[in-house]
């Protein structure tokens, strides 16, 4: 009775699973509507805030930052060898560029293509077409140098005015770090003016732009940019203990850089001109002695004979509040102006003597590295 009665449960289960009685949902199809237009339009939200330009200024700047790779010999190797001597070895380094012209002047830094090989240095457009590239002329007080491809019709970055940067401006880092090409990063500008003993030059001009936009090894030499998508910079160094990002990138500015580079493009070496002075800056204390009602300027400790200085009537005990009508704060801003100018220009500098100001006009001599080092009290 047991075994009749089960099979006739599984009988019924069976017969009512393929009833065709049951139930159904009542389904209606749904349309997924699609727009194929945003809510708000590229140019809304560029009305709304400057982050909204990235993409445009990306789009516009990227085909003008080139992709550097170069060879040049291992400065760790044993010259005593005798196996270097017949083989040497060779390193490769990579880095960015900046093209500044449609014929194949490109800017970047003096370390990225320091001690090439003849014919070492490769240049990759964004197009993705490679070039040899040859130096045209290097900076290394300032970490600049051109270098030139054989090509036409490129597309130049527009050149913008670095002093008009204001701290928390938006900006962009476009490079090729770790190998990873037109890679763009955005921050804000950290700080202006920072001295942070990068360059290792015994002249050198440090008044680098800090962002916190992320630079690592392959940014140098690539543009950083403001939202109009001008160069206000070339990136050049991080200040990282391991070498890669932590917050602190520093760029020089597009202003330096620019004189930089048209005088090595005009003449094939930075001309630059010398004050012939000794320099600190101004510290609360000496700004309290002397009445100033800031603290800021730079103190001239000492004056070089028959210095730009000197013949200009520049004394010792003088303070340099401005260059030009600009306001120097510390040594690093003076020498800054100092050096976007050339041997024969004509400065004008305010000065702080005897609690009041007076004006002298200055004509800069040129730059000699062997004068300074027998004179060793003057300062660009």
């Amino acid at each position: 009775m047991l075994l009749i009665g089960a099979t006739g449960g599984v009988a019924y289960m069976l017969l009512s699973a393929h009833s065709t009685n049951r139930d159904l949902a009542d389904v209606q199809i749904t349309e997924v509507k699609r727009s194929e237009q945003p809510f708000l339009s590229q140019s809304d939200l560029e009305k709304i805030d400057d982050r909204f330009l990235f993409r445009a200024v990306a789009e516009e700047v990227v085909p003008s930052v080139v992709y550097i790779e170069v060879i040049s010999e291992s400065s760790d190797q044993d010259d005593s060898s005798i196996w270097t001597r017949i083989l040497p070895y060779h390193e490769q380094s990579l880095g960015s560029g900046v093209i500044i012209s449609e014929d194949g002047y490109i800017l970047t830094n003096q370390h990225v293509i320091e001690n090439a090989l003849d014919d070492g240095i490769s240049v990759t457009l964004h197009n993705r077409k490679t070039y040899r590239a040859v130096v045209i002329g290097t900076d290394p007080s300032t970490d600049v140098a051109i270098i030139k491809i054989d090509a036409a019709d490129l597309q130049p970055v527009t050149m913008g005015n670095s002093d008009q940067l204001h701290v928390g401006d938006w900006v962009m880092a476009i490079g090729n770090p770790f190998r990873l090409r037109s890679t763009v990063t955005a921050g804000i500008v950290s700080a202006l003016s920072r001295d942070v003993q990068v360059i290792d030059h015994p002249y050198r001009i440090e008044s680098f732009i800090q962002t916190d936009a992320a630079i690592n090894r392959g940014n140098s030499g690539g543009a950083l940019v403001n939202t109009s998508g001008e160069l206000i910079g070339i990136n050049t160094a991080i200040a990282a203990e391991r070498g890669n990002y932590q917050g602190y990138g520093f760029a020089v500015p597009s202003n330096l850089a620019l004189k930089v580079a048209r005088d090595l493009m005009e003449f094939g070496t930075v001309q630059r001109g010398l004050l012939g002075v000794t320099i600190q800056s101004v510290d609360s204390r000496l700004a309290e002695r002397e009445g100033l009602s800031r603290v800021s300027g730079v103190l001239i400790t000492n004056v070089a004979r028959k210095s730009a200085a000197e013949e200009g009537g520049v004394k010792e005990s003088d303070i340099i509040l401005k260059v030009n009508q600009k306001r120097v704060h510390q040594t690093n801003d003076l020498q800054v102006e100092v050096a976007l100018y050339r041997p024969g220009e004509e400065l004008t500098l305010t000065l702080w003597r005897d609690g009041g100001e007076v004006e002298k006009s200055v004509r800069l001599k040129e730059f000699n590295s062997d004068e300074l080092q027998q004179d060793s009290t003057s300062d660009p």
